[in-house]
């Protein structure tokens, strides 16, 4: 029992190194094409193009992809979908050393990349509750959220202090290692797949009156029908639904907004401190959890957000954005924590695929809307409305006008979390019986 057990530890130990590695991997690149979009187009569309590209294939293939985590091994699940990933890094760097690199190979490369993740997310998140306990998955989440925070952190500093010496095609080909090097780990793991026995009655866990017949269609709709029979895991769904939006707008503005008053170092060192928010939020899940529940946790980090992106909108100088930075990511990391934290205790294991999927779409639903209207937002309604009363508190345009966008956004935040509170069956979803 004491050898399954360190067994599984360092098993979610290895998940935990090699999601930081990958991901590493990915925001050294996505610094290099971020830098590259802004050089040769200085707008916001292109940042909102290949945002859709990363999201909207990846929100496409998850119906599939749970029902392929639920029904396939896990292990596999994941390393296919580095190998698919690869490829989509592949093809960037080819663009890359080509001198060839365009818009189109970007979104292309994106795209699978996006699809590759639908995969890899679902089977990674499903596989942890396998091997921790219940009282130990807030810890293990806050770990994995720490590891992939190391990326968030080191990554943006090595592109920033890189890419006058390694071009764009050195930080893409720095994604290619380190994805190759996890497809190698998680390939010598042993993880385990749900028991026979988590599959019995799938069809009344979904809470649909047909039984699933293990079809593919019947796979499809599982997960959807298993959320939408569970009224307080869907109001609280909506509720991250409802934020994910003002959040994606959020990355869409937020490069331009500190490339706007900052170089690209001191942008690189400033967007790195993001990383060392979330790694600092990830080690407070585990101690916050004892003294908190994860509702609460929840709630009290998202009200946070929303202050802090008031703050953002004011943010003008290196040491306030890397200030606001650090605080809004370990903010971020304690809600998606515990949020993760809740729907791994109330899914059963062998629906966790299914489930996680379809959550995963719903939170997303506005996600493309914003990524799609971050560009006339920041380009024409602030701008048609930005006046110099405004102008007296934001700054002058661009720079004030994205900061008073965010300064909005996070009022809004505020309002509705403070609304979402008051609804019985969101403030208690935790404890109410799933």
């Amino acid at each position: 029992m004491i050898a399954a057990v360190s067994s599984s530890r360092r098993s979610i130990w290895a998940l935990v190194a090699v999601e930081t590695l990958c991901l590493l991997g990915a925001e050294v690149a996505r610094f290099g094409i971020s830098i590259w979009i802004y050089e040769s187009s200085r707008s916001v569309t292109g940042f909102s193009e290949l945002m859709l590209a990363n999201l909207v294939p990846g929100m496409l293939a998850r119906p599939i992809a749970g029902s392929i985590v639920d029904r396939s091994s896990r292990k596999l699940v994941m390393i296919g979908a580095s190998l698919a990933s690869l490829v989509g890094t592949a093809i960037v760097l080819a663009g890359a050393l080509a001198g060839e690199l365009s818009m189109p190979i970007v979104i292309v490369g994106a795209s699978i990349a996006s699809i590759a993740d639908s995969f890899q997310w679902p089977a990674l998140e499903a596989t942890i509750p396998l091997m921790a306990s219940e009282e130990d998955l807030p810890r293990y989440n806050g770990f994995m959220e720490s590891g992939r925070a190391i990326g968030h952190f080191a990554g943006p500093a090595i592109g920033g202090f890189t890419i006058g010496v390694l071009g764009v095609s050195g930080l893409v080909s720095f994604e290619v290692v380190t994805f190759a090097i996890s497809i190698v780990v998680v390939s010598a793991l042993h993880l385990p797949r749900p028991g026979a026995e988590d599959h019995e009655g799938e069809g009344e866990d979904a809470g649909g009156e047909d039984e699933d017949d293990g079809s593919l269609a019947g796979d499809l709709s599982l997960g959807f029908r298993w959320i939408f029979a569970r009224k307080p895991l869907l109001k609280f769904l909506l509720v991250a639904t409802f934020a994910n939006f003002f959040l994606a707008v959020a990355e869409v503005v937020m490069q331009p907004y500190g490339l706007s008053f900052l170089g690209e170092e001191a942008y690189g060192v400033g967007n790195a401190l993001f990383g060392a928010g979330m790694i600092v939020g990830g080690l407070l899940c585990g101690p916050l959890s004892v003294r908190m529940s994860t509702t609460a946790q929840f709630f009290a980090a998202a009200l946070a957000i929303g202050a802090t992106f008031v703050a953002f909108g004011l943010a003008h100088t290196a040491f306030s954005f890397a200030a606001l930075n650090f605080v809004a990511a370990a903010m971020i990391t304690i809600a998606n924590a515990s949020t993760m934290t809740i729907w791994q205790v109330k899914v059963p294991d062998a629906l966790q695929g299914r489930v996680f999927s379809a959550m995963g779409l719903v939170a997303d639903l506005t996600t493309p809307l914003a990524f799609v209207l971050a560009a006339p937002l920041t380009e024409q309604l602030v701008p048609a409305i930005y006046g110099a009363r405004a102008a007296a508190v934001w700054g002058p345009p661009p720079t004030g006008e994205m900061g008073f966008l965010f300064s909005a956004m996070g009022a809004a935040l505020v309002v509705g979390f403070v609304i979402a509170w008051t609804v019985r069956d969101v403030r208690q979803v935790a404890e109410l019986p799933a």
